[in-house]
């Protein structure tokens, strides 16, 4: 039986298990800050002006590209409300069109001061989702004869339903400065069912940490970009599987390089290690634009299996027609912001006048 057989297989025998077995678990995207508005609501906004973020990710595509993400996200801060308001549409496609999972948020983040240098900013999502099979490429056991092909006729399985909508929430809260962030999210707050049968299925509540800094080691001079090194972390905890994330990006313009960590340091339980990959990272900034790419080197169990995963991310600024170059201070986040050297041509040089990284 071919790889993509037995992916086909292992698919929809867990999708047939109901929650016994398959668990609908979110997807984790190794440039985790070039999906800023996937990691929290509380990004929604950060950046001046309007922020367009396109990602990609190929998981194992030694299998035949069997795991596949896709996501798109606008967003913009609103000065005169102190708020951020985003738009993000997400695809999960499985099996090559087999389990096809869309979902569109419309996110909201405000921001406020705690005094002149730290920043707190709550954020909120509302989500409409869509999870939909496609019954003419379910396999089952039954349907594959001994010498591995397929039977003609389609698939013997049979389910009450081929789509499954709805509705979903997230919370956040982050306070930062110029050189630090800290955060935590709560997503799926309603835990939605998403079975295609009478058993239950919910997507269990997803709680996230997440942390960084920012060492400048060349300080801004003459209109040049600083020179950086930040050390980020993401923790993830949903249903009991627990996911750590640890990397280090260094910045010198116009080019970023990182390497991250994703795994735990301990087993989970006995003779069970959870060490993921180790994740080069490149971006590039050119003008309003970034571009990014990532290779997970696996390292666990699956490292001759599935190829690890390609990740390409894209994000654009469209700058403001009261926005001018100048000598700008990044803000903290690696990747939130794609373009550096632009604030808006405010009075007053403090944040608790205008927002963070803004001169006069």
């Amino acid at each position: 039986m071919s790889t993509m057989k037995r992916i086909l297989v292992i698919l929809t025998v867990l999708l047939s298990l109901g929650t016994s077995r398959a668990k609908a678990q979110d997807v984790s995207y190794s440039q985790t800050y070039e999906a800023p508005l996937y990691v929290s609501p509380s990004f929604t906004g950060l950046t001046n002006g309007t922020r367009i973020g396109l990602n990609f990710r190929n998981q194992w595509p030694g299998i035949g590209n069997a795991f596949q993400n896709y996501a798109l996200s606008v967003d913009n801060f609103f000065e005169e409300f102190n708020s951020g308001f985003g738009f993000m549409w997400q695809c999960d496609n499985q099996g090559k069109g087999l389990l096809v999972d869309n979902e569109m948020s419309i996110l909201y983040a405000y921001e406020f001061t705690i005094n002149q240098d730290i920043f707190i900013r709550p954020g909120l999502s509302f989500k409409f989702g869509q999870r939909k099979i496609d019954q003419s490429k379910m396999v089952s056991f039954t349907d594959i004869t001994a010498d591995g092909h397929f039977t003609t006729g389609g698939s013997s399985m049979e389910i009450e339903r081929t789509h499954k909508s709805r509705i979903d929430a997230s919370t956040s809260v982050m306070a930062y400065n110029d050189d630090f962030w800290v955060g935590i999210a709560f997503d799926h707050l309603v835990q939605p069912n998403v079975s295609f049968t009478d058993s239950k299925q919910e997507i269990k509540m997803k709680t996230t940490f997440y942390a960084g800094y920012r060492f400048t080691y060349e300080p801004s001079y003459r209109g040049s970009e600083p020179k950086t090194v930040t050390l980020a972390m993401n923790y993830k905890h949903q249903y009991s599987y627990n996911q750590l994330e640890l990397g280090a990006f260094w910045y010198y313009a116009p080019i970023e390089i990182g390497l991250s960590y994703r795994g735990l340091f301990f087993k989970v339980a006995e003779e069970i290690s959870n060490r993921d990959a180790f994740i080069p990272t490149i971006g590039v900034n050119v003008g309003p634009l970034r571009v990014g790419y990532s290779y997970d080197m696996s390292i666990s169990d699956l490292s001759s299996f599935g190829n690890g995963a390609h990740e390409i991310s894209a994000i654009y600024r469209i700058i403001p027609p009261n926005v001018k170059k100048r000598n700008y201070k990044m803000k903290p986040v690696p990747c939130s912001e794609p373009i550096m050297g632009y604030s808006y041509n405010a009075k007053g040089a403090k944040k608790h006048i205008k927002r963070k990284g803004l001169r006069k």
